[in-house]
């Protein structure tokens, strides 16, 4: 639509109207006087999207200087109207900050207030709130919603996120290797999918909140299709369960069934969906077994101009033996800076780490034997596999390195780990540009898992990746800890993906933890106000669950700046008086192995009325 193509890319057929004009027909000038005025586009990344070089107020005063022909003073008038209508602080003080300067998520709003100065008739988002944690990305949907009303703009949402489509969206578009396989409005769609692919997608997704056993997680099995390999038939046949003779044979039309509606299959109404329930594997007791780490009064501390940065602040907790602990929070609250420690990848500021009752200190002091029992998964695959190396010289290094097994047999231990993450040898030859995001992250798994550890963290390891094949990751992982019995510490921001697959949950704010429980525990109230608000910013998928809304106002404060009270003072809505300021936080044990960090009562806590309906 933007006309964007890279250069080996082009239009081979059919129109783009927009206005009753056919954009394919449009020349270079004509187009450059479209796009940002009628038509603009939020990209994914927004701190390569920004020009670092540029304060940010500059940059949308310089849109209203090309399309508007304002003056410099008052395109800058503008702007901070602008950037205070996405609600960004200060906005006279944030025009003159550079992206470094500013979060992520403001940086989001700066993108979002671009696009929207200029009054456009369609604004395309293409995954803009991707990589943001949980109440982050609820603040920017509100503040699109609220746009899109101020200014009567058309949206293009481009997503893989479905809870985010059934709760901004008014229509959508199932897109399966490049062909609209489904088409309708939200509501039906969510209730009543009608594409075998449709529904394999919302199967795959795990219930936000549920009080019944679930299995495994649901998979679409196989994998996209090589376009340049395209045979006449259904497109998605090779890996729907329905699908018949004909399926194969075929190219089935995209046909109307009703309620405007249309679906690309030769079925109108599809089998039961066949949803798996069964007995939940995952919530074991494991406060029998044995202390496998322990951390004590931990604390991480960056020397900064200011003063010291604060990442990890007197926080306690243990993993036990084949227990999944999970850690969620916003974006800078320590959990990856946590994991570091624990690793060895940082040295600790303070406190102790012990790993079966042994002390640990950073990487480089530990024993080899040491090093070999506790691996990572980091988040970005793609920057965690060496470009230059072969897979199978990326999983036999380690092997080679804590000598595992024999020189001879190196091959052939490469050769099953990659079948334990469902990958085939062939993998083996190739480099990690030539495989999918998905079998980056396996291979990094396979990796991990190549030294024998019984302690894997795992640092957002599905954050990028789409439903279908975190569901495949997730199953693969729950998989290999049952075989091995090894524990796993899982950093992540999806909620609903925690609930499923951890035994505990800890949950991290500004270095300290708030709440500590059963998923169980931490999905009913009592909660601690920082948990109510992660749980209402949930983008629920199930069209029969109702979501009582919590939103923070601002952002995290400085770490650097002393805070005697509760971290969360600022910003909570439950806040008491100067108790939350100047007092210590006293730990509220709510039940067996449920504890809540807070002022507040257990009778207060426990009064409020649950997130989910």
């Amino acid at each position: 639509v933007m006309q964007y193509l890279a250069g080996n890319g082009e239009v081979s057929n059919g129109t783009i109207s927009f206005g009753g004009t056919n954009l394919m027909t449009m020349s270079s000038t004509e187009l450059l006087g479209l796009r940002g005025l009628k038509i603009s586009m939020v990209p994914q990344d927004p701190l390569t999207s920004l020009n670092p070089s540029h304060r940010v107020g500059d940059q949308v005063s310089e849109i209203l200087r090309i399309h508007c022909s304002l003056t410099r003073q008052e395109a800058h008038e503008k702007a901070v109207r602008m950037l205070e209508q996405v609600h960004l602080p200060v906005p006279e003080l944030t025009a003159l900050k550079y992206p470094h300067q500013i979060s992520g998520g403001q940086q989001q709003r700066v993108l979002i207030a671009m696009a929207f100065c200029t009054n456009p008739e369609l604004l395309i988002m293409d995954e803009p709130t991707t990589g943001l944690d949980v109440t982050t990305q609820a603040r920017i949907l509100d503040l699109i919603g609220e746009m899109k009303t101020t200014h009567k703009t058309a949206i293009l949402y481009i997503t893989h996120d479905l809870g985010v489509v059934k709760n901004l969206c008014d229509r959508v578009a199932i897109i399966y290797a490049g062909e609209i396989v489904e088409e309708g409005d939200v509501s039906s769609i969510f209730r009543r999918p009608a594409h075998p692919y449709t529904q394999g997608l919302l199967n795959c997704i795990p219930k936000t909140y549920s009080h019944e056993a679930e299995a495994r997680f649901d998979t679409i099995e196989g994998f996209l299709p090589n376009l340049s390999e395209l045979k006449p038939a259904c497109i998605f046949s090779p890996r729907c369960r329905f699908a018949e003779e004909q399926c194969r044979r075929q190219v089935p039309l995209l046909m109307d069934i009703g309620n405007d509606r249309r679906i690309k299959c030769f079925f109108e109404k599809l089998p039961d969906n066949g949803k798996k329930e069964g007995t939940d594997e995952r919530r074991t007791n494991v406060s029998d077994k044995d202390i496998l780490i322990k951390v004590k009064n931990l604390k991480k501390v960056f020397p900064t101009r200011k003063g010291d940065l604060r990442a990890v602040d007197d926080t306690s907790f243990e993993c036990r033996k084949g227990e999944i602990l999970g850690i969620v929070g916003e974006s800078g609250c320590g959990k990856t800076t946590m994991a570091r420690c624990i690793v060895g990848l940082e040295e600790k500021s303070g406190g102790s780490i012990s790993f079966s009752d042994k002390e640990l200190d950073t990487i480089r002091k530990r024993s080899k034997d040491m090093r070999r029992k506790i691996q990572m998964v980091f988040q970005n695959s793609e920057a965690t596999l060496n470009p230059q190396k072969t897979v199978e010289e990326i999983i036999t290094r380690p092997l080679a390195l804590y000598n595992v097994v024999p020189k001879s047999q190196l091959y052939q231990r490469a050769v099953e780990l990659l079948e334990s993450v469902n990958l085939g040898e062939q993998y083996l030859t190739r480099y990690p540009h030539e495989i999918s995001g998905g079998e980056k992250q396996r291979v990094g798994i396979a990796r991990a898992f190549a030294t024998e550890p019984e302690l894997i963290v795992l640092d957002e390891p599905i954050s990028s990746l789409d439903v279908s094949v975190q569901a495949g990751i997730l199953n693969l992982l729950l998989d290999l800890q049952k075989k091995h019995n090894i524990a796993y510490i899982f950093i992540g921001h999806n909620l609903s993906v925690i609930r499923r697959l951890c035994n505990r949950v800890m949950v991290l704010y500004m270095g300290r933890i708030c709440e500590i429980g059963t998923p169980g525990q931490l999905f009913d109230p009592p909660y601690h106000p920082y948990t109510e608000a992660l749980l209402s910013a949930i983008p629920v998928v199930e069209p029969d669950i109702g979501q009582r809304e919590v939103r923070l106002g601002g952002a995290m404060p400085s770490a650097i700046d002393p805070i005697p009270g509760c971290a969360f003072h600022i910003r909570c809505p439950r806040k008491i008086g100067d108790v939350c300021v100047q007092n210590a936080l006293p730990d509220i044990e709510v039940g067996p192995g449920h504890k809540i960090t807070c002022h507040l009562s257990l009778n207060e806590l426990s009064a409020v009325s649950p997130i989910f309906k």
